[in-house]
């Protein structure tokens, strides 16, 4: 149950959202037309005023990645749009602008709905109106005087939720009843002193309208009312640090290796450092999560393939139900990253490693907004007025079905040589092929262990002989066999005197100087032996055979442990040991060397994720025909909401959504009231449900934008980077602290070491991220000088020079470079081009046309040979890989990179007046590539000679250079005026400069 500090944190959280996410409509910032007619009783709309909007969305959407001829094969269609529909707008009276030098329309009213294009408008996915901020009271903003109705008012319309059908007509009567509950006047009678309201409906295009957070709102509303336990977010919004762990020790180490079980990828095996965060992550108990510190090109996509992997395998071989996984993010683009990575794995031949269900891809789910344009190739469903549609719901049916089960069976008969008698016979097969696999390694970790006994095994043989018998955790075995050839020997020998003795010595060997004689001449023979003998007395003959019997058995000890370890890694195709201390895994990898545990990870781990993989595939075939035979697959009460999650992660594993759509997906329905005119529906959160959430760009969360959707969860691992791209925060400071105190989170300003401690740990929605606060949460802290949590390492995107400048940076020289230092490159991996120009303002933003002529002429000068160059690269590759080699383009090779937006568009217009392309290029801040890279990066400072003696935005933080200069892999080039950066200081972007020019002169 959530305390009552929790409770105004949550309170806080969700205000701030709501105050951020009402952003105001500029209408001319988005497709729009003004005076439509629209008939608001039936839900429609002019034809041709539809198709208007709709063929000006298409374009814009299509331009925007490169497109724009409608004949081009890549050319996406629209059929329907998000609309914003305004009845009114708000124009301040002559007489009241004079006195406020108040301007223009004010918008403060927008009804939310999809459009067609024969001019249908139909309930969008999120039924409450749309009402700016800016107009609501209490204002934060001086220049605005225009009031539309109290902050308040609008909140309590808005925890009453639309229950109607999905038809217009409920819906439309829900909005006149909330415009009435919020102004107190009917929509069509609302009026203000000061201000007048012309009725004329507005229209625009609403898809890339930012803010669309009230899913969230919705559910911090549940959460505040929720008294049932909920341990993932009670841990994670503690204001206290979570206790800190001890890290694995080298034995909890190899032993935490039998719960790695299951592996996405076969090419490459997991780096050290991400071993590791996956090992420390399996240790997690229900409601703890692990921060993931993920510098750029560590690998984190691979950790999070992983981590999905393994729970794959866990759940199958528990076998009850499959773990549900949820991967999230804030924006688009790093949810598309995500999803692109689950529907692009590669895998080996063989009939193991495909699917054995038909038009079934990848391994992730795509959970995207009702209206968002997706590939067909990419794995999705949708969410509309309650229903869910796409796919794995398009399969659940008796024609698909017949034909799965087909495939399936005739998969596992060619694969296992045998007759499948039924699928469930099947999948109790396959899972007791995972129970012996699991077994087996479970048995080599004792087989090894017992293994390295053998060197204190080698104390007892000879206090000298294990250095040299056991040498790095090896048995030499020939010196082994030397060993006990040389102790039989003796014993033969001892023997031979024994029997050869005189009788005279055998009956008299009672008396003392007769046992004399024959310890000296025992004595003789043992004086060549290689093993200590101090615990014989020579002067009775059981020692002897004592030293014989105790020297040999442990000899056969020993080789029984290298034998059963030996043959173990035969019937598991591993060759090496594994390492036994970090120098040791860090030798291995500076020599290139496969170990033990990536021999597992490219064999039998990755065997074991495609046995589950089958095992769910039978269990979703299973469950499936029970579903379509109870007719329970539009059922949504909370047990079969549940399953049918539950049924989704059986076929795809890992869900993705932004933190705006996931809690609108998990929901179930249930009853509020019902009478006998209709029934009232309420949609709870699916709490404590989700078995691990992942987040991913953590680093980029606002902490109000993601804390909710921890509730949903058991377990969570954050990755992310507090040192590449902040959050957009899009609270004031002022505001921010303001709504602290009027949520009770603090009571006043004053209590100055609070507002600190909230800042630290990355509560504040101005300061604040998902990041800060799971490291804070996190139980384990690899190392002390960084931030709490784990921590990647090996950087393999970038040459050495490159990355070398981050590591300085940004990262303490923790970076372990991998690529190796540039060679055969048409550039110098870092470079200075200094363009000698004068900087402008474009509106409120900065721009610099000089240097943007300056990088379009630099293109146009080696754009041939870049393409030539790459192409061959690319050609190569191909070849080996027997595929066929893309057709680069301008676009794959280059990325341009400005701290301004207005320098944005000179760049682009610089390049399109010097003919180069600029589809697909991307060109923009350090946001456009994001969680990207290309083989060149060009860098425009922007700032002039006129600028010598200002501060520079980039200068702020480390944040924009580490980014800027990680996403090239090959070269990266600054563009800028040396007067700016040839300074004396020790900011940012003298460092980036004098870093270039040191790398410039070590080159040869």
């Amino acid at each position: 149950m959530l305390q009552s500090d929790d409770k105004n944190l949550l309170k806080y959280w969700r205000n701030t959202l709501a105050d951020a996410s009402r952003v105001e409509i500029i209408v001319d910032k988005f497709i729009h037309q003004y005076q439509v007619p629209v008939d608001y009783t039936r839900g429609t709309m002019n034809e041709k005023n539809a198709s208007q909007l709709l063929d000006a969305e298409e374009k814009r959407s299509n331009e925007k990645k490169g497109r724009s001829d409608p004949k081009d094969p890549d050319w996406e269609h629209i059929y329907t749009a998000s609309i914003l529909i305004a009845p009114f707008s708000i124009s301040p009276n002559p007489e009241y602008s004079k006195y406020s030098g108040e301007t223009g329309l004010f918008y403060p009213f927008w009804v939310r709905a999809v459009l067609n294009r024969t001019g249908k408008i139909t309930p969008y996915e999120d039924t409450f109106p749309y009402i700016p901020r800016i107009h609501l009271e209490p204002q934060v903003n001086d220049d605005v005087n225009f009031i539309f109705v109290d902050v308040d008012k609008v909140d309590a319309a808005f925890a009453k939720p639309f229950a109607g059908d999905n038809s217009w007509t409920a819906y439309w009567k829900y909005i006149q009843q909330c415009f009435k509950n919020i102004t107190g006047t009917d929509l069509f009678e609302f009026s203000s002193g000061s201000h007048t309201a012309k009725y004329a409906n507005t229209v625009v295009i609403s898809d890339n309208l930012t803010g669309a957070a009230d899913a969230i709102i919705g559910l911090y509303d549940y959460l505040h009312t929720e008294k049932e336990p909920l341990p993932l977010l009670n841990n994670f919004i503690s204001k206290n640090y979570s206790p800190l762990r001890s890290l694995l020790t080298n034995e909890a180490f190899e032993q935490q290796s039998t719960a790695h079980l299951g592996q996405m990828a076969y090419e490459f095996p997991l780096s050290i450092s991400q071993r590791k965060t996956l090992y420390h992550f399996l240790t997690l108990k229900h409601g703890e999560s692990l921060a993931v510190n993920g510098p750029p090109g560590t690998g984190k996509t691979t950790l999070l393939q992983s981590v999905v992997a393994n729970e794959v395998v866990q759940s199958a071989i528990n076998g009850g139900d499959p773990a549900v996984i949820l991967a999230c993010s804030t924006n688009n683009q790093a949810v598309t990253n995500i999803i692109d990575s689950f529907s692009s794995v590669k895998q080996k031949p063989g009939l193991l490693y495909k699917r054995w269900l038909p038009a079934l891809k990848g391994f992730g789910l795509y959970l995207p907004a009702q209206t968002k344009t997706v590939s067909q190739d990419i794995p999705h469903l949708r969410r509309s007025g309650g229903i869910l549609s796409g796919a794995h719901t398009e399969k659940e049916n008796n024609a698909y079905l017949a034909i799965a089960e087909k495939l399936f069976l005739s998969c596992y008969e060619e694969y296992g040589g045998e007759k499948a008698s039924s699928i469930s016979a099947v999948t109790d097969h396959l899972r007791l092929h995972l129970l012996e696999k699991q077994a087996s390694l479970q048995e080599g970790i004792q087989l090894w262990k017992q293994y390295k006994g053998i060197y204190k095994l080698l104390q007892k043989l000879s206090p000298v002989t294990e250095t040299t018998l056991f040498n790095q955790q090896l048995l030499d075995d020939n010196k082994l066999i030397q060993v006990e050839t040389t102790i039989k020997m003796l014993e033969h020998q001892v023997s031979d005197y024994l029997d050869t003795e005189s009788i005279w010595i055998k009956l008299f060997s009672f008396f003392r100087f007769i046992k004399e004689i024959r310890a000296v001449r025992l004595k003789q023979i043992f004086r060549d032996c290689p093993k200590a003998y101090s615990s014989i007395d020579f002067h009775q003959l059981p020692t002897i055979s004592q030293f014989f019997d105790e020297k040999l058995q442990l000899i056969r000890q020993i080789k029984t442990c290298s034998e059963a370890w030996n043959n173990w890694k035969i019937n598991n195709h591993v060759q090496s040991n594994p390492p036994l201390d970090d120098v040791a895994f860090k030798a291995a990898d500076r020599n290139k060397l496969s170990f033990f545990y990536d021999e597992l990870e490219m064999g039998l781990k990755y065997d074991l994720f495609y046995l589950a993989t089958h095992y769910w595939e039978g269990r979703w075939l299973l469950a499936t025909q029970q579903l379509i035979q109870e007719d329970r697959t539009r059922k949504n009460g909370r047990a079969d909401a549940q399953q049918r999650w539950q049924r989704f992660a059986m076929l795809t594993p890992c869900f993705v959504s932004t933190f705006y759509m996931a809690p609108k997906f998990f929901t179930y329905s249930t009853l509020r009231k019902s009478s006998n005119t209709k029934s009232v529906w309420e949609t709870p959160p699916l709490l404590d449900f989700i078995d691990v959430l992942i987040v991913d760009e953590a680093g980029q969360v606002s902490p109000e934008v993601g804390a909710a959707t921890f509730a949903l969860a058991k377990k969570a691992l954050i990755v992310g980077d507090t040192l590449q791209i902040e959050p957009v925060w899009n609270v004031p400071a002022k505001v921010d602290y303001a709504n602290l105190i009027r949520c009770g989170v603090a009571n006043s300003l004053e209590e100055v070491d609070l507002l600190d401690d909230l800042e630290i740990k990355g509560f504040l929605s101005s300061s604040g991220s998902i990041m800060k606060m799971a490291q804070k949460a996190s139980p384990y802290h690899l190392y002390p000088s960084m931030e709490r949590g784990m921590m990647l390492i090996e950087h393999r995107r970038c040459y050495d020079e490159i990355i070398g400048f981050c590591n300085m940076l940004a990262y303490n020289g923790f970076l372990e470079p991998k690529k190796g230092t540039a060679a055969r490159i048409l550039f110098p991996p870092m470079h200075f081009v200094d363009s000698k120009s004068i900087a402008t303002t474009a509106g409120k933003s900065r721009a610099n046309p000089e240097e943007a002529i300056c990088i379009a002429q630099w293109i146009l000068t080696y754009q041939q040979q870049l393409i030539r160059h790459y192409q061959s690269i690319e050609n190569t590759a191909a070849a080996k890989d027997n595929t066929t080699p893309r057709k680069l383009q301008l676009a794959d090779i280059i990325g341009i990179v400005t701290p301004f937006t207005g320098q944005k568009y000179e760049l682009i217009k610089a390049c399109k007046s010097n003919g180069i392309s600029v589809a697909g290029l991307t060109i923009g801040t350090v946001h456009a590539l994001q969680g990207a890279e290309r083989p060149i990066v060009l860098f425009s400072a922007t700032y002039g000679i006129n600028d010598a003696d200002k501060s520079y935005f980039f200068n702020r933080s480390v944040n924009m250079l580490n980014v800027a200069v990680s996403r090239a892999k090959d070269a990266f080039i600054l563009f800028g005026n040396g007067v700016i950066f040839n300074r004396v200081g020790n900011m940012p972007g003298m460092q980036l400069y004098n870093y270039i020019k040191a790398v410039t002169i070590m080159r040869p």
